[in-house]
């Protein structure tokens, strides 16, 4: 069973994603993030130092070539690897940045810090693919300390993957069971985030309007063109 809500202008006030303002807070989070994530790396010389602090300076380029000179003198570190992904990421080259990631965790499928970039580079894709990222962050989610402040970002990242594929694909009331999860423990650790009172009103929203766990997918259209098109689609699955 499918059930698709139009997005109806009474409950705009509590739903509607200004998707201006979004980016604007997703930027802001994921340059500290970035930071957070250069804090997984242990400097162990002078080229993590360098690549790292490149990073910092917004100078990707620049970093994955002193990563990738780390990389060459020692073919066998994961995290000259990991680092040259999270260099291309933050260049739109997350294609590239997949396939190194993808060889990382073929060697140590546990690698968290390439768990970690894995999500965001299928997060922050041009060409989202948000279930991607949550088999990531799903992956990664046990391995992180409680009280870091990744824990903080790996429940928004699955929270609002989540939120992205219930107003396009849909979501199973176990998938949107986890979604609130996420996004309740985000808010928990986050009061003071800008998102918080955004947050705290799709929270809500979503435990009132939510259907029954006898339906299997639901959708949230944001436009009557949007429906159709998710109908269509749920018609010619069937």
């Amino acid at each position: 069973m499918l059930l698709l809500m139009l997005n109806m202008s009474h409950h705009k006030s509590v739903i509607k994603i200004n998707f201006k303002e979004f980016i604007i807070k997703m930027k802001k989070v994921f340059k500290l993030l970035l930071i957070l994530s250069c804090q997984i790396i242990v400097a162990q010389n002078d080229y993590f130092e360098k690549g790292n602090s490149l990073l910092q300076q917004n100078k990707y380029k620049q970093a994955q070539k002193i990563f990738e000179i780390g990389l060459k003198e020692n073919p066998k570190n994961l995290m000259y690897k990991n680092q040259i992904a999270l260099a291309l990421i933050n260049q739109g080259k997350n294609n590239d940045a997949e396939e190194i990631i993808k060889k990382v965790l073929k060697v140590d499928n546990l690698n968290v810090a390439a768990l970690w970039y894995g999500g965001i580079n299928n997060f922050m894709a041009k060409d989202s693919d948000f279930k991607k990222a949550i088999l990531y962050f799903e992956k990664a989610y046990p391995l992180i300390d409680k009280g870091s402040g990744q824990f903080f970002g790996v429940n928004f990242f699955i929270g609002k993957s989540y939120r992205n594929l219930l107003y396009s694909e849909g979501l199973s009331f176990e998938e949107t069971d986890r979604m609130l999860e996420t996004l309740e423990k985000y808010s928990e650790l986050q009061p003071k985030a800008e998102d918080y009172k955004d947050t705290i009103a799709f929270i809500n929203y979503i435990k009132e309007k939510r259907p029954p766990k006898n339906v299997k997918n639901w959708v949230i259209a944001s436009s009557e063109k949007r429906a159709d098109e998710i109908i269509k689609k749920e018609l010619e699955t069937n």
